[in-house]
């Protein structure tokens, strides 16, 4: 009566963390990153890049990291730019007199382009559609067709190098 080795058996799951010890963990690691901001400061921009690597890792993985993905990214970066560099520096320059409520002022109208420019790159296909109908439709539905299976490994090994697919959680 020996097993088959043709069946496979399902793996067992690994047991999910309790909330406490997940939440354990989370404190540590902020104790750990106040500790390290105050004895080595030079340290925390490679362990920031590492911690938000994973975090970027894990969002991911979890939501696709398709064409989607990208396009927000290349849109907001893009509309970020062109306000900071076209509207915003030449504001700050403008400014004669800094009075802190002007500073205040500025800071909070760059907050909320920030924010307006969040909410329009998450409508980049919108744009892409409208560019040159029908032309940008076809060229966007192509483009979500093709991006998978030619372009995404790409991204994936320019942004994650070696680092392997996260587990869901």
């Amino acid at each position: 009566t020996r097993a088959d080795p043709k069946i496979k058996r399902p793996k067992k799951a690994k047991p999910e963390k309790s909330f406490g010890r997940r939440v354990g963990e989370g404190l540590r690691a902020t104790g750990e990153f106040g500790r390290d901001a105050i004895q080595r400061p030079g340290d925390i921009p490679d362990k920031a890049h590492g911690a938000f690597r994973n975090w970027f890792r894990k969002v991911w993985d979890v939501r696709g990291g398709g064409l989607y993905a990208v396009g927000f990214a290349v849109t907001f970066i893009y509309l970020e730019f062109t306000e900071i560099v076209i509207e915003d520096i030449p504001q700050f320059i403008a400014m004669n007199s800094v009075f802190s409520s002007e500073i205040v002022g500025f800071g909070i109208e760059v907050l909320v382009d920030t924010m307006k420019n969040f909410v329009m790159a998450l409508a980049w296909p919108a744009f892409v559609a409208t560019f040159w109908p029908p032309v940008g439709a076809i060229a966007l539905g192509v483009a979500f067709i093709l991006f998978p299976r030619y372009l995404k490994p790409y991204f994936e090994r320019y942004l994650f190098g070696d680092q392997p697919p996260t587990e869901p959680s």
